[in-house]
């Protein structure tokens, strides 16, 4: 039979398991950053992955500032979204 741990000693054991890379400063100096999980296509990935010079955080971070900065912060759109499908929307 398996000995009982107290609550403090459960509490360390889930700080002590941070996943791999935990705590490493972000290249950019982004501070205030979240971990989140997304899905994306291939495309997209190598898209982001490059701008991020291999860090797929960093090429994401740099892509929204980009986005931002050229002023096309416009929610998704699905009318947008089939035109670029069709290959109509412009740039």
């Amino acid at each position: 039979m398996p000995i009982p741990i107290t609550e403090s000693e459960m509490e360390e054991k889930i700080i002590r398991k941070r996943a791999p890379g935990g705590g490493i400063k972000t290249t950019d100096g982004a501070t205030a950053v979240e971990r989140r999980n997304v899905m994306i296509d291939p495309t997209g990935l190598k898209l982001l992955e490059w701008i991020g010079d291999g860090n797929l955080s960093l090429g994401v971070r740099e892509a929204a500032r980009r986005l931002k900065e050229s002023g096309d912060t416009a929610k998704f759109s699905k009318k947008r979204h089939e035109d670029r499908q069709k290959g109509l929307a412009k740039p």
